[in-house]
């Protein structure tokens, strides 16, 4: 092989990954999220938008391409894309680097605003320092979630591995980016090493580790992301190797013990196919998991959160924030998980073809929307009964409690419908997951810092709906806000079913 079919196999797997990545509209998505979060850090004063863009850098900018580098995955699989790549000339090392590259790339597009929003102690070198932690970050998160999803051929092959090969790194880096605690064991996790760059970068009197100690970590980081590099390499490698044409048409039926009567309904099949298959479905466990454990979360967090560096520091009031924590965390938070769950299922149903072959059975585009929407919705009504007590921070009436729960509870089935007619794939679809998820997280704090009077300009946003509803924000009569906010909701439900309908109806 010659030197220069060496250097222009790589060039050539970089142009391809640009032109994927561009075509599915991911580089405007991250600019777009850049725009949105520079200037939520440029309103907060300087000691707390630093925490602020720590905070932002690791959880989304930094983790922006942990899920799009999967599902690019996955969608090449779908559509055969990786089996032509096998036997292209393309190594396994050259289409990871590519990948990486093009996602790191944005990454650090994406830190800049971001870092330079929060007035940095020291503006170049400041940035410049949070835009290397955050691109080791990023390096880091998606060669381990490409290595441990090598072998996924779904959604729910996703759901159940990602958790498992991140959480271990994500919890005591979410610690040191959030300001809550400072011990040095904390940063023997690469990803806690690579964000004391972001840290020092951003503010290094909060940081509380010497200039020395910071390179030295970002080194030990930096090996680490090498070395999750070369063990997505070789996950894909191995799982090319493996997945031979007779082991990937060997895959097992899925099981099932009950026999479908030709004269059921087609929504009583569909419900009973969902549901035997739901215990052993890693995504059930999550959406009964998720509920709890957040809302235990806060009650039992929060009191311990007094003492914490960052709150001493900016002297935050949590009591005061109590509201804002329970329609950014509990009450717009499971509609989003929950809805976006079901939406992800949704857009992986019309990439593979499946929305196709139902078109053409008795139950119709049109009843298999109102389904998913409809299983949505009920997810989140049982979620928020659970979260809401137990989140600690329901203060109130209980009714007016339940009407902002209800308004809440179709928030989901709205994304659902978004998502089944704007997303013909699952990358388009987690592109509206993390604009929603942007949208439902600035929505309470952007409510909740504008007044009750100023408050309703925000009222075309269909998150609004239920915070102005929950008595912390006093922003108008339970009179008027439930019966409004659910005339608003079922007129928008029903106008989003009928347009989804049509856009899967027209894209077949």
């Amino acid at each position: 092989m010659t030197t220069t079919t060496m250097l222009h196999r790589p060039r050539a797997a970089l142009a391809l990954e640009w032109r994927v990545q561009l075509r599915l509209r991911v580089p405007l998505l991250a600019a777009g999220l850049a725009a949105l979060w520079a200037g939520a850090a440029a309103l907060l004063p300087a000691d707390l938008a630093r925490p602020f863009a720590s905070l932002i850098l690791f959880l989304d900018t930094a983790g922006f391409g942990v899920l799009f580098a999967v599902f690019l995955l996955l969608g090449e699989r779908t559509s055969g894309a990786w089996a032509a790549l096998r036997v292209s000339p393309l190594g396994t090392g050259e289409y990871v680097a590519a990948r990486l590259t093009v996602l790191t790339l944005l990454s650090i597009a994406s830190t800049v605003p971001i870092a330079l929003a929060a007035r940095p102690a020291m503006p170049v070198a400041g940035v410049a320092a949070a835009a290397a932690g955050t691109a080791l970050l990023t390096v880091l998160l998606c060669a381990l979630s490409l290595a441990a999803c090598a072998r996924a051929h779904s959604l729910s092959d996703v759901v159940a591995a990602v958790p498992v090969a991140l959480g271990p790194l994500l919890v005591p880096a979410l610690v040191v980016a959030s300001g809550l605690a400072e011990r040095p064991l904390l940063y023997a996790a690469p990803t806690s090493a690579a964000h004391a760059l972001v840290l020092w970068g951003l503010d290094p009197a909060a940081a509380p580790l010497s200039g020395a100690t910071v390179a030295a970590l970002a080194g030990y980081a930096a090996a680490c992301a090498a070395g999750a590099c070369a063990l997505a390499r070789w996950a894909l490698a191995r799982a090319s190797t493996l997945e031979t044409p007779d082991r990937r048409t060997r895959r097992r039926p899925h099981p099932t013990r009950t026999k479908l009567w030709p004269t059921a309904s087609p929504l009583r099949t569909l419900a009973r196919i969902d549901l035997i298959g739901a215990a052993r479905d890693p995504m059930t466990w999550a959406l009964l998991a998720g509920p709890a454990l957040t809302a235990l979360g806060l009650r039992y967090g929060l009191p311990l959160l007094d003492d914490a560096p960052v709150i001493i520091r900016t002297g935050l009031d949590l009591d005061r924030l109590h509201p804002v924590l329970l329609a950014a965390l509990v009450l717009l938070h499971l509609p989003l998980m929950v809805g976006g769950m079901v939406a992800l299922r949704t857009a992986e149903d019309r990439e593979q073809g499946a929305v196709t072959l139902l078109s053409t059975s008795p139950l119709g585009i049109g009843r298999y929307l109102a389904y998913r929407a409809a299983t949505a919705a009920a997810l989140t009504a049982i979620g928020l009964a659970a979260a809401l007590p137990l989140s600690g921070l329901a203060d109130g009436p209980a009714w007016r409690l339940t009407g902002a729960a209800l308004l809440a509870t179709t928030l989901a089935p709205a994304f659902v419908l978004i998502v089944a007619g704007a997303a013909a794939n699952r990358v388009r679809a987690l592109a509206l997951a993390k604009v929603a998820g942007a949208l439902f997280t600035l929505v309470p704090v952007a409510a909740w810092t504008l007044g009750p009077t100023w408050a309703w300009a925000l009222a075309p946003l269909p998150p609004l709906w239920p915070v102005a509803a929950l008595p912390g924000y006093a922003m108008a009569p339970a009179a008027i806000t439930l019966p409004a906010g659910a005339l608003a909701a079922l007129v928008l439900t029903a106008a989003l079913w009928r347009w989804a309908r049509n856009a899967v109806d027209e894209s077949r």
